[in-house]
């Protein structure tokens, strides 16, 4: 008995562990893509505005798409405790390198040999990304406050979501703590997002473009006998977008995208 075929995951779901989702979406929309968007519009679009545009529109989709992937999962038995543990390293991190910093032959020891092996290792795209370009362009003496306030930031952001034990607090009661937060984020109904949210979220992107170079309303249209479906000149022109990134999208879909985000003005 032969198997059916495995399909290739879409373009959307490759970019969601992309290392650089930029380049990869140049990559998707090549330079003939835009010439043929282009003449979506009634008004001759800036190439630069028409860029920004699609590559944000598809940004948006393909976030769109992680949300609701992310709001079908729970949380693991262990999630508040790694949570709690990723937030007290942060901190220990964060502290750790503001009092290495007061040495500045240990700042450049460490800063200088990060970067080395970041830029040795090709197997650390995304941290080489997060540290080399962004440290580019600062003093040689702060470049580990990039890490340090990304440590320091991340800290904070756990300990919205859970709070985070001091140095004191009693290690069992902590945990404790960690398994309640998991039980209870678990057993909470959150607001269930559109089926088709990663859509509307690319429409509502891609509004502005449409609107500065198309005299034609941002709607759905209206419904035609004699193809049997909503006649959307912008729906065409999103789904012209979203197909490169999802072959599953049907054209009629986009428009509807359109309708759903108007209602909610």
């Amino acid at each position: 008995m032969s198997r059916t075929p495995k399909r290739d995951p879409e373009p959307w779901q490759r970019l969601l562990t992309s290392a650089d989702t930029y380049h990869d979406l140049c990559e998707i929309y090549p330079a003939a893509f835009f010439e043929s968007f282009a003449t979506r519009f009634n008004r001759e679009p800036h190439p630069m505005a028409l860029f920004k545009g699609v590559i944000d529109t598809g940004h948006a989709y393909v976030r769109g798409k992680w949300l609701k992937q992310a709001e079908k999962s729970k949380l693991l038995q262990y999630s508040g405790v790694h949570m709690m543990s990723a937030g007290v390293s942060a901190r220990q991190l964060s502290k750790a390198l503001q009092q290495l910093s007061k040495s500045d032959l240990a700042n450049q020891m460490v800063s200088a040999t990060l970067a080395k092996v970041l830029a040795a290792d090709t197997s650390r795209p995304l941290a080489s990304k997060a540290y080399i370009c962004p440290a580019a362009p600062s003093g040689p003496q702060s470049r580990l406050d990039v890490v340090k306030e990304l440590a320091s930031a991340l800290e904070a952001a756990i300990d919205q979501i859970i709070t985070l034990p001091l140095d004191d607090d009693d290690a069992a009661e902590a945990r404790e703590r960690a398994f309640t937060f998991v039980a209870d984020a678990n057993r909470t109904k959150v607001k269930v997002l559109p089926k088709n949210f990663a859509l509307e979220e690319a429409a509502r992107t891609f509004q502005p473009l449409w609107e500065e170079f198309s005299t034609v309303a941002y709607i759905r249209g209206r419904y035609k006998q004699e193809i049997s479906r909503y006649d959307s000149e912008p729906g065409r022109a999103l789904h012209q977008i979203i197909r490169k990134l999802d072959s599953t999208v049907a054209e009629s879909l986009a428009g509807t995208a359109i309708e759903k985000i108007r209602a909610q003005l």
